[in-house]
């Protein structure tokens, strides 16, 4: 017989065998004094209560002894041990609460349903049935505002509201689909409003959206001309239906990704940035491919070294960055090293720096508590290297090499051009002009809209000709 039945069974066996001598008793007209018990109704009630409370206390004492059997055990964790501690009686959450409410409706409801038989006036039972009501409204209240459906609700906010998103994102291109299908389209006039469709929205985000913002000639001149043709072409191409002209669709998106199209010419403008991995623009390419591939928080840290973007503790995981892996940055920050590389063998002075280094006032803190640096301007100056210098590499311990060869085979597709050395270490921007610059910039808030709208951009760089 499996233990967990043994303590129920031995419960039960013990009930039925006080039962059976109160009834051999009876029997054998040996009342014992509970003849008046038994004839009246509300005094059996009370008895049966008090039995249905004593069989719930040894029902609660049973877990209860096998939580502390569990304590223990040799095989229980500290970490089991120390969640066990916060629980009420050592129970699994919500036991006591179930036993609680349980109580209630064996004892509640029956008396309740039974109230004339036991002679209950209308108060007590008005009493009864406000106390089974209340009890069970918190219980199944508090189930249904814990922290899991809390959690279920939040996440259905954010998918409702994601959903939203991408549905607005792709509303043209459904509707451009859905015409095709009810008229009869043919699949390759489809498949080319899809493509232009596709190109289309990426070549509106450029010019019409950041394109306002950035140094004028990185948007060549003609792209809101033919960012124009293609719309009409492709508005001419719903209104026709199944018959609209599969080569004035082709014009149109051959246009958009061609040499003079937008994405083509930030690619050209964005590049000298990137050594050449493979093609020319092979090294822009794999740096949108990868960046289209990772995982949240390494797509935070991803787009803060291409943006630049000032320094936000949250981009670096709690024990990420030890002392080790600190020193090996220090020699790509000239003024911490100059200053600092003398110091390194003093005990626990890096981990203290690193420290200092990963506060909000660090440049305060430097300046006051580490003498060298010729004005707290200089301070944080090096504290701008350094912590660039450890994202770098934190983004680089990113871009796994199984991540970099799935990514440069997805793009053996695109012009030889754009397509990228599957056995080359992908290198980080390094510093350049401000228009290369600004044209990387673009290209990083791009892919967050597309990442957003979770568009690949690796078929969309396939079908460019720069």
């Amino acid at each position: 017989m499996p233990s967990f039945l043994t303590a129920p069974l031995k419960i039960l066996c013990i009930g039925l065998a006080g039962v059976t001598v109160l009834f051999c008793a009876r029997l054998a007209g040996l009342g014992f004094g509970l003849g008046p018990i038994f004839a009246a109704p509300s005094s059996l009630a009370a008895v049966l209560v008090f039995l249905v409370g004593i069989a719930f206390a040894a029902f609660l004492w049973w877990l209860a002894s096998r939580c502390f059997a569990l304590l223990r055990d040799p095989a229980t964790t500290p970490e089991q041990m120390a969640a066990l501690r916060d629980l009420p009686l050592a129970l699994p959450e919500g036991t006591v609460r179930a036993l609680l409410a349980l109580i209630v409706g064996v004892i509640g409801l029956p008396l309740l349903l039974f109230s004339q038989t036991l002679a209950l006036n209308d108060a007590i039972a008005g009493y009864v049935n406000g106390i089974i009501a209340g009890v069970f409204g918190y219980y199944f209240g508090a189930r249904s505002t814990g922290p899991e459906a809390q959690a279920a609700r939040r996440l259905g906010d954010a998918l409702d509201s994601q959903q939203r998103i991408n549905e607005t994102l792709r509303a043209s291109e459904a509707a451009a689909r859905e015409a095709a299908a009810q008229a009869g389209q043919p699949s390759l006039v489809a498949g080319a409003l899809a493509t232009l469709e596709s190109h289309l929205a990426v070549a509106r985000t450029l010019v019409q959206r950041l394109g306002p913002a950035l140094p004028a000639g990185l948007i060549p001149a003609g792209a809101e001309t033919l960012l124009n043709q293609a719309e009409q072409a492709l508005s001419a191409a719903r209104a026709l239906g199944g018959q609209a002209d599969l080569a004035t669709l082709q014009a149109a998106t051959a246009a958009l990704t061609g040499r003079d199209g937008p994405l083509s010419s930030l690619l050209r403008a964005a590049a000298p940035l990137l050594p050449a991995v493979g093609g020319p623009l092979g090294g822009i390419a794999l740096l949108l491919g990868l960046g289209w591939n990772l995982g949240a928080a390494a797509w935070r840290r991803f787009r803060a070294q291409l943006l630049d973007a000032p320094h936000d503790p949250a981009l670096f995981e709690p024990g990420s960055i030890t002392p080790a892996s600190a020193e090996l940055r220090l020699a790509a920050a000239p003024i911490f090293a100059r200053l600092f590389t003398p110091r390194l063998a003093e005990p626990g002075f890096l981990a203290g720096l690193l420290d200092n280094c990963l506060r909000e006032d660090a440049a305060d803190r430097l300046w006051a508590r580490y003498p060298g640096f010729a004005n707290p301007a200089e301070a944080a100056q090096g504290l701008a290297e350094f912590r660039k210098a450890l994202l770098e590499d934190r983004v680089e311990a990113d871009l796994s090499p199984d991540l970099v060869a799935r990514v440069a085979q997805s793009l053996n597709g695109a012009a030889p051009s754009l397509r990228p050395d599957a056995t080359a270490r992908p290198a980080l921007p390094q510093p350049g002009s401000p228009e290369a610059q600004a044209a990387l910039q673009a290209l990083a808030l791009l892919l967050g809209e597309m990442r957003d709208s979770h568009t690949d951009p690796v078929p969309l760089l396939a079908g460019l000709t720069p």
